[in-house]
């Protein structure tokens, strides 16, 4: 099997290249800023933890923006390797992505890459994300330990470490969570890294703990999400993780609330769009299942269809989010089944075989056999 996808995706790589011939690259880099403003024209010289250097088409000097203030950045000028990887990620291909970036590391000599010197830690991230797709969390740990060795003042050892945190945390490895959330600590306090990641820091001191519950739990992330307003990424992951204790504690009006507020987020991260579908979902549900029990059979099909299309958003556009997929696309299998009609047992089969054949050892793969046999 690994032999037949590696022939897809080198096969891919060669397409990749292709295109990248017969494409006219276009001229600048773009800057995405917390506040939804962008860069334009944008040439990127170097990046660090503090700041990304650039150049503006047409504009004198060199200008700066604090990594804080930075989303992301799209690079439009690359090395080849990098790009021909990011058509590879893009397709689907893990494999030749993976191996892409791989070489292009390879390639590089004691200098790193004089032309694109923002490029090794930036393929080095992408290392870490391609290797978290797959849920391959010793390889995404060894790529986390290889970015912050080769590159520890790259502006992108925080988002890794944060990467490495949350992929810990939802695979059930709270010691493991914990001593990364150590490491950003001692990042944050060495480095004096400013406000965003100071929050980033504390919000994940709360969520590796285990003295807060229920309400005072909640009450600490909401602080932290009201002190840290003007940085999405930690105001929406704060958001999520408390709407998900008010699940737990049945409060469903508030958690459904909260969840649909980061759904319609124009700056939230995949990783927390994808809890966010998910945890909608799970209210959605939860509600049509009391309204079915109360003999409302029209409101509760009409919540089932709306919990069934939070779920698929979650298989369909995240579908590299693999703590979320399984859950979401077995749920929608049954939402399905309790809507009825011609075509839900066929539709609900293709659900449960996708969770029984993709992720066999999830606790949800169980659950879609049963239900399954219940066609």
């Amino acid at each position: 099997m690994e032999s037949k996808m590696m022939r897809l995706s080198l096969s891919v790589s060669g397409a990749a290249l292709a295109l990248l011939a017969s494409t006219p690259a276009a001229a600048f880099d773009r800057i995405y800023l917390v506040d939804g403003s962008i860069v334009e024209k944008a040439e990127i010289e170097s990046e660090d933890l503090l700041k990304v250097v650039y150049e503006v088409e047409g504009e004198r000097g060199k200008k700066e923006s604090p990594t804080e203030r930075v989303l992301r950045v799209e690079y439009t000028k690359q090395p080849d390797e990098i790009a021909a990887a990011a058509v590879d990620a893009e397709a689907g291909a893990l494999l030749g992505a993976i191996a892409g970036y791989q070489n292009y590391l390879g390639s590089l000599g004691d200098g790193g890459d004089r032309k694109f010197g923002w490029a090794p830690a930036y393929a080095r991230y992408r290392l870490v994300e391609l290797h978290q797709r797959q849920n391959a969390i010793e390889d995404m740990v060894a790529a986390v330990d290889d970015l912050v060795a080769n590159n520890p003042d790259s502006r992108y050892v925080p988002l890794a470490l944060i990467q490495k945190f949350e992929t810990q945390l939802l695979n059930e490895d709270r010691a493991g969570a914990s001593a990364t959330a150590t490491a950003l600590a001692d990042l944050v306090r060495s480095k004096s890294l400013p406000q965003r990641w100071q929050y980033e820091q504390r919000l994940r001191e709360i969520l590796s703990g285990d003295k807060l519950s229920g309400t005072a739990y909640e009450s600490a992330l909401q602080s932290i999400s009201s002190d840290a307003a003007i940085f999405p990424t930690v105001v929406n992951r704060a958001d999520v993780a408390t709407a998900e204790s008010l699940l737990s504690r049945s409060e469903f009006s508030a958690a459904e609330e909260m969840f649909r507020s980061v759904t319609e987020s124009p700056n939230a991260d995949d990783a927390t769009l994808a809890a966010a579908w998910t945890g909608l979902g799970d209210c959605l549900y939860r509600r049509a299942e009391a309204k079915a029990a109360g003999g409302d059979a029209e409101g509760a099909a009409e919540l089932f269809n709306e919990a069934k299309l939070a779920f698929m958003r979650v298989v369909v556009l995240y579908r590299y989010q693999l703590a979320y997929v399984p859950k979401s696309a077995f749920y929608a299998g049954r939402c399905i089944q309790e809507i009825g009609g011609d075509l839900s047992r066929d539709q609900s089969n293709k659900l449960f075989s996708f969770v029984t054949r993709n992720f066999r050892s999830s606790r949800w793969a169980g659950s879609a056999r049963e239900f399954r046999r219940r066609n």
